[in-house]
């Protein structure tokens, strides 16, 4: 299985130790069911605009070069219900791709349709939060 971690942070400040405990968290989520990461998308920005290497894993993933997504929340991923909804929705929908998070809020491998749901929730109440 190919799996990929997507970490972010908007926090220029503390930005090394944000990003790393999200990848330790992601890094033992993966030990622990004993698959592989092929890669880390890092991106330092607000989670409302569509960030490079967010694009670069979406891009990745409409390609059939991943499998599996995972995020410490869905928040890391996107605060953007359209993002999420039109995008990684849509790859997950198809099968193509399966979106993870630590905090086991999302986990689309095991149910697609209610984790797709979930994910959209997730999306639409960070996109009003972010905006207040």
């Amino acid at each position: 299985m190919r799996c990929v971690a997507y970490v972010r942070t908007a926090n220029r400040k503390n930005k090394d130790a944000s990003l790393l405990i999200q990848t330790e968290m992601i890094k033992a989520y993966i030990a622990q069911n004993n698959w592989q990461l092929d890669s880390i998308y890092t991106d330092i920005g607000s989670g409302i605009g569509m960030n490079k290497n967010l694009l670069k894993m979406i891009e990745d993933a409409q390609q059939e070069k991943i499998d599996v997504i995972i995020a410490s929340d869905p928040s890391r991923i996107s605060r953007k219900y359209s993002d999420l909804s039109n995008i990684l929705g849509k790859l997950c929908e198809s099968n193509k791709v399966h979106i993870i998070t630590v905090d086991n809020q999302i986990n689309t491998i095991l149910n697609d349709n209610d984790n797709i749901i979930m994910l959209n929730h997730h999306a639409y109440v960070h996109e009003h939060e972010a905006r207040q």
